[in-house]
């Protein structure tokens, strides 16, 4: 029996969340992909053409995705994007705002863009641009991008992006990411992604807030705030504050991906792979791997696989390995506990220095105090105190309230010299 079987007890809790997770799980995260060979290769047109400013795109995919197709010029051949000539809208529309239905634009550099419909920029380097439907830019430099619809950026530098539905930047630098719905980014450096669901694959900034929050490879920030908080990988920050904190591959999966690294993780249920901060708090709390930090506190059980602190505390405490302090019902230790273990009902460990309190106590191999209604071990170099006590290589093998052991500590010899003389 290991951690892994505790951890299921509560894996039916996450399959509440977890099928929020079904969203493939791709690079391309809904943004332009990147140009065809064809449309990269092409020649430029002469400059002097005047119908040269053909619109660099020719649509886009069901799927979110902007299609970077080459574009043939009425003057023969074709040209990329970096190529393209500035748009030839007249220069009182041109050089301070740009409105239309569906304005296909190379490079603004100016106020801002309205679009009635859908607005698609190569390069746009202004205060902001807005569109009713949706808002697609393959580097936008400038305070906002703002949609009913969707915002998509290959590279976003400035203020926000802002919809009532979706925000997706593949390198996104700046203040925030706020939507009703759905906030994406490839890797984020910046204040804020505020959503119903918010996911980077690299989060370096402040807060993800919402009702689910995810990180694919890291969080460096601040805190994760939402009902659902998973960092796939690596958490490096204050807090994860939620219903359900989660550090790894999936959660409730024993394998070891990822650690916390914080003051703590604040929920009703916390699970890490490995913990090193302050400590879990909720009604359940468990370490897949290793604990390092001060205290592990759930209310209905508190594991670790190797725990280290002060103490784990929960209806159930439970480690293959432990160092500190064991409070609960019952504590327990597959393997090797030090420190102490004070169960209400029992305590168990294989091996145990220190000290063991509670109604039963039961251990292979004790160094130090057993004090309870019942204790047992089979090597005893210390003390049982109890109503009944048995020590296989005590000074005598069952006594009533007291009893010595003189035990190598591994089950070795015994000194018998002073059997029958220190038992009562």
């Amino acid at each position: 029996m290991r951690l892994s079987c505790l951890l299921a007890v509560t894996a039916t809790l996450g399959t509440l969340f977890v099928s929020s997770t079904a969203l493939a799980d791709d690079d391309d995260i809904g943004t332009r992909p990147a140009m065809s060979k064809k449309a990269a290769d092409a020649p430029p047109p002469p400059q002097s053409s005047p119908s040269a400013a053909t619109p660099v795109s020719q649509g886009s995919s069901g799927s979110g995705s902007y299609d970077r197709e080459e574009v043939e010029s009425d003057a023969g051949g074709y040209y990329r994007a970096n190529r393209a000539p500035l748009a030839t809208d007249p220069p009182g529309d041109w050089y301070v705002l740009h409105a239309g239905l569906r304005p296909q634009l190379n490079t603004f550099s100016d106020i801002a863009t309205f679009a009635l419909a859908h607005a698609r920029t190569e390069r746009f380097y202004g205060a902001f641009s807005l569109s009713a439907v949706r808002n697609d830019a393959g580097t936008h430099v400038g305070v906002a991008q703002l949609a009913l619809g969707r915002n998509l950026a290959d590279d976003f530098k400035g203020g926000f992006q802002l919809s009532l539905t979706e925000n997706r930047s593949r390198n996104f630098g700046g203040l925030a990411q706020t939507s009703l719905a759905y906030n994406r980014a490839g890797s984020m450096i910046g204040l804020a992604q505020i959503a119903s669901y918010n996911r980077a694959t690299e989060f370096a900034g402040a807060m993800q807030i919402g009702g689910y929050n995810r990180t694919d490879k890291s969080f460096t920030g601040l805190a994760e705030v939402g009902a659902f908080n998973h960092s796939r990988n690596d958490f490096t920050g204050a807090a994860q504050i939620g219903v359900l904190n989660t550090i790894g591959a999936e959660p409730f999966d024993p394998r070891h991906h990822g650690s916390f690294r914080g003051v703590g993780q604040f929920g009703i249920v916390n699970t890490a792979s490995n913990f090193y901060g302050i400590g879990q708090f909720g009604a359940a709390s468990f370490t897949a791997g290793e604990f390092g930090g001060l205290v592990q506190v759930g209310a209905l059980g508190a594991g670790a696989e190797n725990f280290k602190g002060i103490a784990q505390i929960g209806t159930v405490a439970f480690s293959e390995k432990s160092i500190g302090l064991q409070i609960g019902v019952a504590g327990v230790s597959l393997q090797e506990h030090n420190g102490i273990q004070l169960g209400a009902l029992g305590n168990y460990a294989k091996n145990i220095t220190g000290a063991q309190i509670g109604i039963v106590n039961v251990a292979r191999e004790v160094k130090g105090v057993q004090i309870g209604v019942f204790n047992t071990a089979e090597s005893l170099r210390g003390l049982q105190i109890g109503l009944a006590n048995h020590a296989e290589d005590g000074v005598l093998p069952w006594t009533a309230i007291l009893n010595f052991g003189f035990g190598d500590g591994d089950g070795g010899e015994t000194n018998y010299a002073s059997r029958g003389s220190s038992s009562l």
